[in-house]
């Protein structure tokens, strides 16, 4: 019977050696399984990390690109109002220029817009406030006669031939050409401004 009782200890111990061998095993293969999906879940975290970085470097780079256009195009459009501005105060001291010219500078100036005009006779009326310009002038240059019109106008003259009248001034002849004039102080003073960008 004691050969009984130590077989059955033997298979006792036997029994938990395999089912301690068996725990062990399983809780070996329990851990690899934690660490394999804690490695899984570390990766995932890691491109998680990166996609969102990647995320929020584009969304920077896209709200950057969209300020830094905004700032140029205000830049651009503060540059533009100057230039204009420039131009406008080149255009009026040109006005001031030649509206204070002397008589005899004054007379070429008639002489010559009648000659461009091809207009050698008709009527005149002289500006209301003009000082430079008399009827002894305007005779002198060609077979005009004094209109018995009023001027309503202050600055220079106006000639009347046939159903046309011409209006001759400085200022007239400026902003009549206002336009070509513009580009052409522009070019001027601004050429070779794009060439940095």
């Amino acid at each position: 019977m004691q050969e009984n009782m130590q077989e059955l200890d033997n298979v006792s111990r036997k029994i938990l050696d395999d089912a301690e061998k068996e725990k062990e095993h399983e809780l070996e293969r329990a851990r690899k399984e934690a660490r394999d999906i804690i490695e899984e879940a570390k990766q995932k975290a890691a491109e998680i990390r990166r996609e969102g970085k990647l995320k929020a470097w584009q969304k920077y780079k896209e709200v950057l690109n969209i300020e830094l256009s905004r700032i140029k195009s205000e830049l651009d459009q503060g540059i533009l109002e100057y230039k204009i501005n420039l131009i406008d105060d080149v255009i009026s001291e040109a006005k001031k220029k030649l509206l204070n010219m002397d008589r005899e500078d004054y007379k070429k100036f008639i002489i010559k817009s009648l000659k461009d005009l091809n207009i050698d006779s008709g009527y005149y009326i002289i500006g209301s406030e003009e000082n430079n310009i008399d009827g002894e002038m305007i005779e002198s240059i060609g077979d005009f006669k004094k209109s018995e019109e009023k001027p309503d106008f202050k600055r220079g003259i106006r000639i009347i031939k046939g159903k046309t009248e011409y209006n001759i001034s400085p200022d007239a002849l400026i902003d009549s050409n206002i336009d070509d004039i513009r580009m052409e102080i522009a070019s001027y003073l601004f050429s070779g401004d794009g060439d940095k960008e």
